[in-house]
C-alpha cells in the first residue's frame, strides 16, 4: 500500500485523530462524497443525465436520485435516462 503524506491544519488533523485507524474508510467515504457532489452539480447544469451522473458517481441510479433530493435538487427521470438506465 503506498504511503502518501499531506500537510493539513490543526483543526482538521484534530478532527481526525478518533480516526486514526481508519482513515483509509474516512478517505474513501469522502472521494466518494466528492463524486457524489461534482456529478450532481454537472446534473443541475444539463450536461449529463442522472443516470450518468450516478455512474460517474459511481453509484446506482436510486442512490444519486436520493442524494439529489437530500440536496433540494428535482431529480427528473425522462425518457433519455430511461433509456440509458436499460441499455
Amino acid at each position: 500500500m503506498p504511503t502518501v503524506t499531506i500537510a493539513i491544519p490543526d483543526e482538521l488533523s484534530a478532527q481526525l485523530a478518533p480516526y486514526h485507524d481508519t482513515l483509509p474508510e474516512v478517505l474513501r467515504l469522502g472521494l466518494q462524497e466528492v463524486h457524489k457532489a461534482q456529478s450532481l452539480t454537472r446534473y443541475q447544469h444539463g450536461e449529463i443525465s442522472l443516470w450518468k451522473a450516478a455512474r460517474l458517481a459511481g453509484v446506482s441510479l436510486r442512490e444519486m436520485m436520493q442524494y439529489a433530493v437530500a440536496h433540494g435538487v428535482q431529480a427528473l427521470v425522462g425518457d433519455e435516462t430511461i433509456g440509458e438506465e436499460l441499455a
